[in-house]
This record gives structure tokens, C-alpha cells and sequence, in this order.
């Protein structure tokens, strides 16, 4: 369930390219910094949505200065100044998400399938209690949502709405957490439909091969054929992400607005369309 909320590159000012590497590299380096290189592998799209949404709205000003990059040294990357505090809480949430994934995967596959997971998973149990000392709030919201999230899917008639719900309501949780009033109302909400969102297109690039292997995925359990079941997953998803546009137009970010637009507005219809694509060039071969 990770890495589908991406930017679209080819609609975005090159300042706001940078931003967002910045944005992406210096999370990259907070992983590093609190969790050790290896965690490092694991930081995707999504969670750089989760950061980029949270220094958006940020008190302090979120700048950059001139940094290298960890892996490539030759490479130049810009780094966020005055940003640990929402960067440090992302990769504790990075770290708790990874984990709990791989619990999930584990469960959901046979011994040898999922034995290199097996094998992983005590290294990223130690993560995951690091940042759960650091950040309990957010182990609390993650760990909350996943078991209820186990609860909804041994359901077999568990519908749309109640199927995303609990993932749709821990990101309204984490890009809401420490902020006040209606700004906490806005970012909420926010939050519960991009969350909802990530559910629903993950299924949605899940549906063939979820239905190989007899593991649930809510659009599988609509009572129609496969192109019938594709059509109305797509729509779930563009209404879904109309009305993620339409919280947008409300949202006051102090910085990154045209990034965050991009994101909602293009990148996430990219995603789907890409998914389409790659599925059509799998069914030509």
C-alpha cells in the first residue's frame, strides 16, 4: 500500500521540483539519521505527501539550504531547514506502516513466500518500537487502524466505505495530529480522503492478482465481471479524488500549495492512468 501519491512531473514549475526533491531527500536522511541506513530503503511517495503536507502548514518556515546526497556524494539535493519535527514524525510513521505491512503480508501469504519478510521482520520490529518511544501517538493511531482494519477484511460482505475507513481515518489522524481548530478540522478531512484514496488505488492495482490468490480486495467482492468491476473502481477513485480536490480548494497551506495541488489534481489521475496502462500492456503479450 505504498508509493501511489506521487507528483506529476511534467506540470510542475522546476522550483516546485526541487522543493519537493528537497522535501523527499531530507525525509530520506531523517530515516537514516533516526532509524540507520538499511531503514532507508523504505521511504516512498506516500510518506513524502504525509511530510510535504505537514510542513505545508507548519508554523516555522519550512527553507532549504545546499546539501550532497547520502547515497551519491557526487550528487547535489537541497535540505530542509527547520523541518525535523514534522520530518521526524513521518519516518517514525514510515517505520510503524512498514512494519505493520510486514506483518500483514506475512499473514497473508504462505511460509516460503513470505520467508525473506519473515527474516526482516525482527529488524524493523526494533524500528518500529523506536519510534513508537518517540512518537506513541502515532503507533497508537497506526496499530488501531490495522487491527481494525484486519477485523473489516474477514468480512466478506464489508462494502466500499467500510473498507477504506480505517486507513482513510489514521492519515486524517497523522496530518492532523498537533494542529488546532479548524485547521485541524480542514487537514483531517483532508487526510481521511487521501487516505481513502490510497486504499481504494491500491485494490484497485491489487484486483488480478488478489484474485489469483484468493486474498480480499473490496472491488472483488462487487457482483460483476471483470471489466464491469475495473469501470467501477475507477470511478470510486475519481470521485473519491474530486472530492480530495475539492477539500483542497479550502486548505490555506503557508507553503508547497502548488506542490499539493499538483498532487491531488494531476498526479493522482496519472496514477490511475498508468496502472490502466500497464495492465493493457500485460494483457497484449
Amino acid at each position: 500500500m505504498f508509493g501511489y501519491v506521487k507528483i506529476y512531473k511534467p506540470e510542475l514549475k522546476i522550483k516546485d521540483y526541487e522543493a519537493y526533491k528537497g522535501v523527499y531527500c531530507s525525509l530520506c536522511k531523517q530515516i537514516g539519521k533516526d532509524y540507520g541506513q538499511l531503514a532507508r530503503l523504505t521511504l516512498n511517495y506516500d510518506f513524502t505527501m504525509l511530510a510535504l503536507t505537514r510542513l505545508a502548514f507548519a508554523e516555522r518556515c519550512c527553507g532549504f539550504e545546499d546539501s550532497r546526497c547520502s547515497f551519491n556524494p557526487m550528487k547535489k539535493c537541497l535540505q530542509c531547514v527547520n523541518g525535523g519535527d514534522e520530518l521526524a514524525f513521518a519516518a517514525a510513521a514510515a517505520m510503524i506502516m512498514v512494519y505493520h505491512k510486514l506483518c500483514d503480508d506475512i499473514n497473508d501469504s504462505s511460509f516460503f513466500k513470505a520467508l525473506i519478510k519473515r527474516i526482516m521482520r525482527p529488524f524493523f520490529s526494533l524500528k518500529r518500537n523506536k519510534a513508537k518511544k518517540k512518537f506513541p501517538q502515532v503507533d497508537r493511531i497506526i496499530t488501531a487502524a490495522m487491527l481494525e482494519q484486519s477485523e473489516v477484511e474477514k468480512k466478506s460482505d464489508a462494502g466500499i466505505d467500510a473498507s477504506a475507513h480505517p486507513s482513510a481515518f489514521a492519515m486524517g489522524k497523522l496530518l492532523s495530529y498537533g494542529f488546532e481548530g479548524e485547521t485541524a478540522s480542514k487537514l483531517e478531512r483532508f487526510g481521511y480522503l487521501a487516505g481513502r484514496w490510497v486504499y481504494l488505488i491500491d485494490a484497485f492495482d491489487d484486483m488480478y492478482d488478489d484474485k489469483k490468490t484468493s486474498s480480499y480486495n473490496v472491488f472483488n467482492n462487487i457482483d460483476k465481471n471483470e471489466k464491469e468491476a475495473e469501470e467501477y473502481a475507477e470511478g470510486v477513485l475519481n470521485v473519491t479524488a474530486a472530492q480530495l480536490m475539492r477539500e483542497f480548494d479550502g486548505l490555506e497551506p503557508a507553503r508547497f500549495g502548488d506542490i499539493l495541488e499538483n498532487i491531488v489534481v494531476d498526479g493522482m489521475y496519472n496514477t490511475v492512468q498508468t496502472i490502466k496502462k500497464e495492465r493493457q500492456n500485460e494483457k497484449s503479450v
